[in-house]
Formats: C-alpha cells, sequence, structure tokens
C-alpha cells in the first residue's frame, strides 16, 4: 500500500467539505466530505482506524505467542529422523494384548498427568531398539503440546544431534546451537524429550563412558528442569551407571518410580525388522 506523502495528505484535507449536519455519536463534530464520497465524521474514522491498528497488534501478538510456546514442538526441536515429527498416539499402531499396546496405554496416561503443571517426575523409556520408545515419547510430547492449558513450550531433541550441533558452535560463530543458549532454551522448556540417551557415548570408539564435557552439558540441562523430562535409552539402569556419574544420573530418576513413569521394551521385537 502506497502511503501518502505530507503534500498528498495536505491536499486532500484541503478538499474536505464541512457539512452543517453533526455526527450521531459525536454531537460536537461536524460530519465532512471529499468530492463524489459518502459524508463522514473524522472523530469515528479515527476510531475505526485505531480499531484496525489495535486489531492487527492483538493478531500479531496471538502469533508471536503460539510460536513462543505451542509451536516450539516442530519450529525448536532437534531431530535426527524427520519422521519423528508426525508421530502420535493414533500413529502408533500395535496388537491388541501385547506389551507394546500396554505400553501405549501407561504412555497415553503418564501424558495426561503432564497436562498438570505440577506434575513433575521424570518418564524413562528402555528396551529393545526399535521397539518404538522414541515414537510414544514424541507421541505423549505432542499429546501434551497440543492440549495443556494455557500453551506451554514442549521440545524434542535428539542427544546425539544435540551435541553434534553444539560441538559444531565451536568453530561456527553464526550458529544458534550454543552450549550456553540450548542449555537455557531446553532448561526452560515445559516438558522435554531427551531421545536415544547414551548413544553419544556409545559412538565413541575408546570408551563407552560419556566425556566429561557431555555430562556437564546433560546435567546443565537436567539441573535447570526440576522434572518434566521424559527419556528415552537402549541402556539398562546399569549400563547408565558405567556411562554417567551419580549428579547425573539423579537428575535423571528425579520422580522416577519403576511402576508409574518407567516404559520398559522387554518383549517388542524391533519394528523396523519388517522391512527387510
Amino acid at each position: 500500500m502506497q502511503e501518502l506523502s505530507s503534500n498528498n495528505a495536505f491536499d486532500v484535507m484541503q478538499r474536505l467539505l464541512v457539512l452543517p449536519e453533526t455526527c450521531p455519536v459525536h454531537p460536537d463534530e461536524h460530519l465532512v466530505q471529499l468530492p463524489g464520497k459518502e459524508p463522514f465524521c473524522r472523530k469515528c474514522a479515527a476510531l475505526r482506524i485505531a480499531e484496525r491498528n489495535n486489531d492487527w497488534v492483538l493478531r500479531r501478538s496471538w502469533v508471536e505467542y503460539r510460536h513462543s510456546f505451542h509451536d516450539n514442538l516442530m519450529h525448536d526441536s532437534i531431530f535426527d529422523d524427520v519422521t519423528t515429527k508426525g508421530c502420535t498416539f493414533d500413529s502408533y499402531v500395535v496388537a491388541a494384548g501385547t506389551e507394546a499396546a500396554a505400553n501405549k496405554q501407561k504412555a497415553r496416561h503418564i501424558a495426561g498427568k503432564y497436562l498438570d503443571r505440577g506434575y513433575l517426575p521424570n518418564t524413562i523409556f528402555t528396551g529393545n531398539p526399535g521397539a518404538g520408545k522414541t515414537h510414544l515419547a514424541m507421541a505423549m510430547a505432542a499429546a501434551v503440546n497440543e492440549h495443556i492449558q494455557p500453551d506451554a513450550s514442549c521440545l524434542f531433541v535428539s542427544v546425539n544431534e544435540l551435541i553434534r550441533r553444539i560441538k559444531d558452535s565451536f568453530s561456527n560463530k553464526q550458529s544458534p546451537y550454543t552450549e550456553e543458549h540450548m542449555t537455557r532454551l531446553l532448561g526452560l522448556a515445559n516438558l522435554l524429550v531427551l531421545d536415544d540417551l547414551g548413544s553419544e557415548a556409545s559412538f565413541r570408539r575408546n570408551t563407552n563412558e560419556a566425556s566429561d564435557w557431555v555430562q556437564q552439558v546433560l546435567f546443565g540441562i537436567l539441573n535447570k528442569r526440576h522434572g518434566r523430562t521424559i527419556i528415552t535409552t537402549n541402556l539398562t539402569s546399569t549400563q547408565l551407571t558405567d556411562i554417567y556419574n551419580p549428579k547425573l544420573l539423579s537428575r535423571m530418576y528425579l520422580g522416577v518410580k519403576k511402576n508409574d513413569t518407567i516404559i520398559k521394551f522387554s518383549e517388542t521385537d524391533d519394528m523396523r525388522k519388517e522391512l527387510f
């Protein structure tokens, strides 16, 4: 839209014809008219313009609010497999009466609890690779993201990809994935999924123990959170103890109870085997 220059605006004002009739809303204001146009009240016109501007501000504020919270899950999460974005409870199709079906129901139940901001325990998915831990963890995050009121920030993060991006920021000064930024972003999320914990250690050549720096990053995130973290791992508690120091483990296990917030896959086969 082309804006009027000050000269053009002055010309328009000069062409206004002041009528003897007054505005029914503003009796002290005479109607005015441009040649060939309908008469109008300047005060009413100013109010309509203010209302339109205010409506635009409100709509823009709503868009920014939704992006700051509801839209975080898709915009700010870190996936190593983009298909994970579409994982929901409905898309996790399993046979009735199986371990996978029971775990799906348990995950749905815990997701419902996370709608209460006062519910703090972490949740741990553990067991066989490919059984659906990542799928259900993302489904939980998506369900909470959609239904929690008011909106809250939910994030899904592949641990291995997170560590890779933070390392890349060391040499890329333009990277948004600095350790400081990611620690703050993930630490403040209302609900966080840390996917495939332990993989960042298993990729090392010489030892399965996570590096001091990796543990520092994970501790920095979990230490800010005080709960409401969903963790998926292929490792047992014994293996996790071999990899991580006790202080970090205590943050991982915050509020975790064996029969309540641990979802274990011991009988479910790797679903990806069906592809070959």
